[in-house]
This record gives C-alpha cells, structure tokens and sequence, in this order.
C-alpha cells in the first residue's frame, strides 16, 4: 500500500524562525518539510510513525547517540 505524502520545501533559515508550524505539520498533518540550504534539498522533518515504518521497512534499528562524546 502506498500513499501520497503532501510535501513542503522551505529554507533552513526559514523553518527555524517557524519551527513549531513545521512539527505541528509533521506531528498531525502527517506532512514532510524538505529543508533547504543554498537551493540543494538537504534534510526532511517527518512524523515519528512516518520514521518508524521507514526503519522498519529498511530493517534498521535506532541506537542512542552517546551524548558523552559530543
């Protein structure tokens, strides 16, 4: 099954200063923000379901960062 994702692109500098409006897209819309820098799209913010069928179907797991080593 597959279904259409509603897409938005927006500059880093601009998600930034609108950062909760690009969650609330993701968290309850179920909509992807493509950020942007310099014209090369470079990252997407997408809901947490959204990121675990995407694990799952890839067969990968998540693992901590260890924050010590930042």
């Amino acid at each position: 099954m597959s279904a259409t994702k509603v897409e938005h692109e927006a500059r880093i500098a601009d998600v930034r200063n609108a950062f909760a409006d690009a969650i609330g897209r993701a968290r309850y819309g179920d909509e992807v923000t493509v950020l942007t820098s310099r014209g090369k799209r470079v990252a997407a913010l997408v809901s947490m379901e959204f990121y675990e069928r995407a694990l799952e179907a890839l067969g990968e797991t998540r693992v901590p960062a260890d924050e010590s080593k930042a």
